[in-house]
């Protein structure tokens, strides 16, 4: 899910629950790196640089800000926590992050 997919009164509810983990994230200066809008090289597929710039900082990002990502992702899906965690599985994990580093409502939120 996507922060562009929240609606209605729902979406005062979601921004409360991640406005701390969205700055606790954005002032990381590692972790701002994904967000940050960067022109691409010459020569290089705009897709070629965005996976580029997810190996360098991704897994930095994860290890050092699991429960942040994790209150974000299940606060998108409407569960707790625990819940999320519980039916987390890779196919979902990596889904679940590829909808949230694409969704430019969220990346302007951290720019």
């Amino acid at each position: 899910m996507r922060l562009s997919d929240v609606h209605g009164e729902r979406t005062l509810d979601v921004l409360a629950e991640i406005i701390d983990p969205v700055v606790c994230i954005a002032t990381d200066e590692e972790a701002a790196k994904i967000f940050r809008r960067e022109k691409c090289p010459e020569g290089k597929e705009p897709w070629q640089f965005f996976l580029e710039r997810l190996r360098e900082s991704l897994p930095q990002v994860i290890r050092s800000h699991k429960a942040e990502l994790i209150k974000i992702l299940s606060t998108l899906k409407g569960v707790s926590a625990e819940e999320y965690v519980d039916g987390m599985t890779f196919a979902s994990l990596f889904a679940d992050l590829v909808g949230l580093l694409t969704d430019k409502e969220l990346s302007s939120f951290f720019s």
